[in-house]
């Protein structure tokens, strides 16, 4: 018997690592980094370092 799984919605926080951009945004980790390098996105407002020192993104400023 093959059961479905329901589809579940996941509402992500305002700040998310590199490694969701490709599920929320369809874009690489590799493409976050030259935007950030490039100074499309700034510090501080698409991206910063969380308390560990990962890098994070702001996907409200992003879009």
């Amino acid at each position: 018997m093959n059961v479905k799984k329901p589809i579940e919605n996941v509402i992500p926080a305002r700040w998310i690592r590199g490694n969701l951009m490709p599920n929320v945004f369809g874009i690489s980790s590799e493409a976050a980094r030259k935007y950030r390098e490039r100074g499309v996105w700034l510090e501080g407002r698409q991206w910063r370092y969380d308390p560990i020192g990962r890098i994070v993104y702001n996907i409200n400023e992003i879009e």
